[in-house]
């Protein structure tokens, strides 16, 4: 499956587009910060599918998603942190293994395991 965007940047506008919608590509909005967003989406939708196969049902998901970067070129991410808030009436221990299976699963989380250390921390309310 071919997924795709175009780049604009010029010395007045930077912008993606896809499908005939454009995102700006803003000041303090860059390419680490689309890279966070791309991951938690990813992750968020992993996350979802996996609890519905497993019965596990929720009212709210919401990821804080951050990472430092290496000091040395190329300065690719040292180190990524998933902080996942799930509010949801079911158990911890079954909200936990559907993190892990979306660990595993999630094509984001594997790409950027690649050169990154990974820590997914999991906070669950009733």
């Amino acid at each position: 499956m071919v997924r795709e965007v175009w780049a604009h940047f010029s010395a007045d506008e930077n912008y993606f587009t896809k499908d005939g919608k454009r995102y700006p590509y803003e000041e303090g909005m860059g390419p680490y910060e689309y890279l966070m967003g791309a991951l938690s989406g990813c992750f968020a939708s992993t996350l979802r599918d996996e609890m519905e196969e497993e019965g596990v049902s929720f009212s709210h998901i919401e990821l804080h998603t951050w990472g430092i970067k290496r000091d040395a070129m190329p300065s690719t991410l040292k180190e990524t942190h998933i902080e996942i808030t799930v509010v949801s009436q079911c158990s911890r221990k079954s909200i936990e293994r559907c993190v892990m299976k979306a660990q595993e699963h999630c094509s984001m989380y594997q790409t950027v395991k690649c050169v990154s250390d990974m820590h997914v921390d999991l906070e669950v309310k009733a």
